[in-house]
């Protein structure tokens, strides 16, 4: 919500400081004003143009008295504080107060909220900005007894653009300015669409009938407690107004004027004569009220148009007569809008230059908004569009230069923007105790309800009949009555929508209803149960006696002490009791916190849900789809596992502060005893083994609780974290190294397994804090080229390095990378496991080797050579790349010890050692079957070849009968996996499988 308000403190005190040279000026040449005289001002610097300046004072009238001597005090002002504008521009000053209006509302409505700022910056009105539907269309048209209607057809209307809101034609009294109410729901876009007006105006592009436009907030407006005159009003907000010709009411100047009132749901009118007096003076004081219902009646200023904007429910706050025209805003209706949407955001990523990512995820969004997902009925909403952008950004554009963004921040700030201070009131009417009645802590004691019973019983859908009796089924008086109106009318629609499947109940054939975002349902249930608002019976009773008996205790205390010294002490020994009471509200109330850690606990261990996909996944499917074959009979019970990542999230300072400023308070004390509780779950739990899956989840929970005290001391109780096979992100990439970082530098990992994890070097190097935390770093079958090298030999070479194994199996590094890491084995002294089967290693890096090292002239045996040396390294694995016989017989030899050192260095450069076969040819083979579950057939047919290569080689160096035997044992274990892997390429089944059970058989 846009607003224009005081200046801030900070101009103030600006405003003051700069005074003061002024009050100087003034005190030193006051006596300067007796007579005429000439003044040769001298100063030297960047104001020594100012000595040619000369100046003369006529003493005949006042008036040029008077300007005269402001002309020379500002002169000296400044000359005596050293600064001339003149020097800092190359045009003059700008004295139009219209054009000085147009540059401080082109600042103003081009300065981006908090919540856009956190994208890095890329963003502007302009750049980002899409044209919402604008139809011209009278409320009662869309308004039905029912608040769970359908939507009605609009693709047949003709759509309005906002510069032509007040055309000419629709005038017909051109004598009298236009009243347009611009209506819609929350998050269609209203004050987006002003915001674009109004730049677009101070541009020159719109609205070039009027010459003066100015905006108001009618929040604003409603906290003004002294009555004002609509000049004094205007000029209080925008001084440089003050004396205007246009609001003077003189002739027909208010012609060329436009007011707009935004929010007018927030404003009380009244259009009664008895409760609001007729007034036509633009001087005369009266209520904010008063002055915007005289505007609109064409009473004051008749010639000047005024825009409003509203929600539906405040609608019939204006009498029909005094508006001309009504229009609609209904957000976007169609895929191309929300498309369009999209690429103006997201392709405005790593420093506004597009990228594939980005492109991909658009296409991706496009094509689930073309199956008429759910996600579509939510982006009807142009602030679900906004949504959905912040989360993908969250996911894949995080960055090490970002700040801190966690999920449930991007939530809590999408509620700020949309009920941000809001009160729930009744044409205007805001209640005392504003507290009671926030908006926000409405929605969470109604439709938070509504959430936290679903996710109870596993369901996402809700019949019209379970609406009406979680929202507003036990309103009592009228108010409330009244209150359940309004939020129906406004707010109901905007969490709740038709489900998509034609919404009907398979079992009651009822029309069913879902959260416009999954997502939401589970933030909104988490926010229901940290506010405590699901108290059990036992809570609720001993809180209303402790509240009544605190009351009441200084008055029980005087009465026992008088009637005590005249009935027998012994007989007030039950009364004493009384004061119990408030000790039993607060240990039932820690038991409250404590069962809020249980829940967390258990919600986020679920056996049920161990072999899910991880929590960030699940938010990426349910915006961008599932692409490929479809479950023939879908489901509607699903997993809640961001709820208690929620309910983690909104512990953290920075949400409680956004909540508490939103009317919802989460006190310190509540945090400290959840998180008392919270921690001994935590710790009981990560001490066993999980799934990676649920271990990513589990380091989610700790990023968004943004507590590193608890994080640390959990992390303790961890000794290897295994993401295997999880799809590494940016964001999960941020959210493991910002987790580690938590830890001292003396917490070391036993291993953290990262294979297959679709790394890339870009991912490796947010991936670099939380390589100093680990002594065993598994990062095979990747995506990591020979860039990554030079990051990895960096981090070897660290005097602080402490790791001792190094596993980059099928990463194709190609001979460059390598070069480049094994140029960090003189300095380090930790790795004793260097792992770099199929990596790409070739004879061209023995040349680059031999060259460097000056030994010898095969890569392979200069590797061997100079592991050997390395005084911790015991083991090189080189097997499945393309090296020659001669060189793998060589590096056999090598291995051995020397003479001189004593030390042995075990080769493993192929299924052979010498003339046997190697002790470790069945862990290649299973290394082989276990690849075929992610790679194509040519690759598994190619490294099954170069197996069977090397065992026809070493049966060939044998004359013994039992060795050969040997051999052609094992050669028929291979042509048999090689037969297999031919028949089900010729019948087009998939190999993965078989080939990974015959291996393990």
């Amino acid at each position: 919500m846009w607003r224009f308000g005081r200046p801030s403190g900070t101009e103030v005190l600006r405003w003051r400081c700069q005074g003061s040279p002024r009050d100087l000026c003034c005190k030193l040449h006051i006596r300067a004003l007796q007579k005429t005289f000439n003044l040769n001002l001298r100063s030297v610097g960047i104001c020594g143009s100012v000595n040619r300046h000369h100046f003369s004072f006529p003493t005949k009238t006042t008036s040029s008295y008077r300007n005269a001597w402001r002309e020379l005090r500002t002169s000296m002002c400044y000359s005596i504080s050293g600064f001339n504008p003149r020097f800092f521009c190359t045009c003059e000053p700008i004295a139009d107060p219209i054009e000085i209006h147009k540059q401080k509302l082109t600042l103003w409505f081009s300065h981006l909220p908090r919540e856009e700022r956190q994208f890095g910056g890329y963003f502007s009105p302009e750049t980002m900005h899409v044209e919402p539907l604008i139809l011209e269309q009278h409320p009662d048209e869309d308004r039905g007894l029912n608040p769970f209607k359908e939507k009605t057809d609009i693709s047949t209307r003709p759509s309005l653009t906002p510069e032509q809101l007040f055309d000419a034609n629709n005038n017909g009294n051109k004598a009298r300015g236009l009243n347009v109410l611009l209506y819609g729901a929350v998050g269609t876009g209203k004050s987006t669409v002003v915001r674009k007006l109004m730049l677009d105006w101070c541009a020159g592009s719109v609205f070039s009938q009027f010459k003066l436009v100015l905006p108001f907030s009618c929040e604003d407006l409603s906290h003004l407690s002294k009555p004002t005159s609509l000049r004094d009003l205007v000029g209080r907000k925008y001084m440089h107004l003050r004396k205007t010709p246009y609001l003077s009411g003189d002739n027909d100047k208010a012609k060329d004027v436009l007011f707009i009132f935004n929010g007018m749901e927030k404003m009380k009118l009244d259009f009664r004569i008895g409760s609001t007096e007729l007034c036509s003076d633009p001087n005369e004081a009266l209520p904010s009220g008063a002055v915007v219902v005289n505007l609109l009646r064409k009473y004051m200023l008749p010639e000047a148009s005024i825009l409003v904007t509203t929600r539906l429910s405040a609608v019939d706050r204006v009498p029909k007569k005094y508006i001309n025209r009504y229009v609609q805003i209904c957000g976007f209706n169609d895929p191309h809008r929300q498309r369009a949407y999209f690429t103006s955001r997201l392709l405005q990523q790593n420093e506004g230059k597009p990228g594939m990512a980005a492109e991909t995820l658009i296409e991706m969004l496009y094509l689930n908004l073309q199956r008429e997902s759910q996600l579509a009925t939510a982006c009807f909403l142009p602030t679900y569009c906004w949504l959905t952008c912040a989360t993908l950004h969250l996911l894949h554009f995080t960055d090490t230069k970002s700040p801190i963004r966690t999920l449930t921040g991007i939530y809590t700030s999408f509620m700020k923007l949309n009920f941000g201070g809001e009160v729930i009131t009744v044409d205007g009417n805001v209640s005392s105790q504003e507290q009671q009645n926030s908006l926000m802590l409405y929605v969470v004691r109604t439709v938070g309800k509504l959430a936290f019973d679903g996710i109870t019983n596993k369901r996402t859908s809700f019949s019209a009949e379970e609406l009406e009796q979680w929202v507003g089924g036990k309103t009592k008086t009228d108010e409330e009555l009244q209150q359940l109106a309004v939020f129906r009318t406004d707010v109901l629609d905007f969490f709740l929508v038709p489900r998509n499947d034609h919404g009907t109940d398979p079992e009651s054939g009822g029309r069913r209803y879902v959260f416009a975002v999954p997502a939401m349902q589970e933030y909104l249930a988490a926010l229901y149960v940290v506010l405590g608002e699901n108290k059990s019976i036992l809570e609720k009773l001993t809180k209303e006696v402790s509240e009544a008996l605190g009351q009441a205790s200084e008055d029980i205390t005087s009465l026992l002490s008088i009637l005590s010294k005249i009935i027998p002490f012994r007989i007030f020994a039950v009364f004493n009791l009384l004061k119990l009471f408030p000790k039993l509200f607060e240990r039932v109330s820690s038991l409250s916190k404590g069962r809020i850690a249980d829940t967390m606990t258990a919600e986020m261990f679920r056996s049920e849900d161990s072999f899910n996909e991880d929590v960030l996944d699940q938010v990426e499917q349910s915006l961008l789809g599932v692409h490929g074959p479809q479950p023939q009979e879908e489901t509607y019970t699903r997993a809640f596992e961001l709820y208690p990542i929620f309910m983690g999230g909104l512990l953290h300072y920075g949400n409680r502060r956004l909540l508490d400023q939103l009317g919802c308070s989460i006190k310190s004390h509540t945090v400290s005893q959840i998180t008392h509780v919270l921690r001994k779950h935590l710790i009981k739990e990560s001490q066993k083994k999980q799934p990676p899956e649920e271990l990513m989840d589990l380091l989610v929970l700790l990023y968004e609780f943004q507590n590193p005290r608890l994080t640390a001391e959990v992390l303790q109780s961890i000794k290897t974290i295994n993401l295997s096979n999880v799809r590494m992100t940016p964001h999960k990439c941020f959210v493991l190294s910002t987790v580690l970082s938590c830890t001292s530098s003396r917490f070391h990992l036993n291993k953290l397994n990262l294979s297959s994890c679709h790394i890339t070097p870009e991912l490796l190097q947010m991936l670099w804090p939380a390589f100093h935390h680990t002594s065993n770093l598994n990062l095979q079958f990747n995506s990591l080229g020979p860039e990554s090298c030079i990051l990895l030999r960096d981090l070897l070479l660290e005097p602080n390095c402490t790791i001792k194994s190094l596993q980059l199996c099928d990463n194709y590094l190609t001979d460059a990378g390598i070069s480049h890491l094994l140029e960090a084995l003189s300095g380090n002294h930790s790795l004793q496991r260097l792992c770099l089967m199929h990596t790409g290693l070739g004879d061209r890096s023995a040349q680059m080797l031999a060259e460097r090292l000056g030994q010898h002239d095969i890569a392979a045996l200069t590797l061997v050579d100079a592991c050997r040396e390395h005084p911790s390294i015991h083991t090189v694995h080189l097997y499945l790349n393309q090296l020659t016989d001669v060189a793998k017989q060589s590096l056999y030899v090598r291995g051995g010890p020397r003479v001189k050192e004593g030390r042995r260095v075990k080769v493993l450069a192929s299924v052979t050692e010498g003339s046997d076969i190697s002790e470790d040819w069945h862990p290649i083979l299973s290394v082989i079957g276990k690849n075929s579950l992610s790679w194509d057939r040519d690759r598994v047919r190619e490294q099954l070849l170069v197996f069977l290569k090397d065992l026809e080689w070493g049966r060939k160096q044998h004359q013994s009968f039992w060795k050969k035997m040997h051999f052609r044992r094992v050669e028929s274990v291979v042509r048999q996996m090689l037969r297999l892997l031919e028949k089900s390429s010729d019948t087009g089944t998939g190999t993965s499988t078989k080939l990974c059970n015959y291996r393990r058989s």
